[in-house]
C-alpha cells in the first residue's frame, strides 16, 4: 500500500490522545512526523504506510 497522511489539530492533550488512539488501533510504519504550533493549538502530521500482516 502507498503512503498515507494523518493530520491532527487541536489542543496538545487532544492531539496526543488522537495520535495515541490511531497508533494503538493500526500497525503502521511512521515515515515522517512534523509538528507545528500556532497559539495554543498544535498540528501533528504523520506520513505512514500500513504494515501488511505476513501470511
Amino acid at each position: 500500500m502507498g503512503l498515507q497522511c494523518l493530520v491532527v489539530r487541536g489542543l496538545v492533550k487532544e492531539v496526543e490522545e488522537d495520535v495515541n488512539k490511531f497508533l494503538a488501533s493500526r500497525e503502521v510504519n511512521v515515515l515522517h512526523m512534523a509538528q507545528s504550533e500556532h497559539g495554543e493549538y498544535v498540528t501533528v502530521t504523520l506520513l505512514y504506510s500500513e504494515l501488511t500482516p505476513l501470511s
